[in-house]
């Protein structure tokens, strides 16, 4: 995760997303919120809500830091961010 968030930063586009690609193929079931979050830090929201409704179905614990997790911020002016805390049943300010 780390490698995918510091390549990206470092405007390496290429390499965070084969850092991205690994962390996803290791095959360890990595938590789907996780990798939604580094797609939000990257501005890819529709990728990021992907994998933030499979945390859902999963019941990914992570999800738990939806609402503080500066990771996200990109996403928290989406209507689809909003319904996803309804959903979650968490406070919508």
């Amino acid at each position: 995760m780390g490698a995918a968030l510091a390549e990206h930063d470092l405007g390496r586009p290429k390499e965070a997303q084969r850092a991205l690609d690994r962390f996803i193929a290791l095959g360890l079931d990595a938590p789907a919120y996780i990798i939604a979050a580094i797609y939000a830090w990257r501005g890819e929201r529709d990728r990021a809500f992907n994998w933030l409704e499979r945390a859902y179905e999963k019941r990914d614990n992570t999800l738990s830091w939806v609402k503080f997790d500066p990771l996200l911020r990109n996403l928290r002016g989406d209507p689809r961010y909003t319904a996803l805390l309804k959903k979650m049943r968490l406070p919508v300010e």
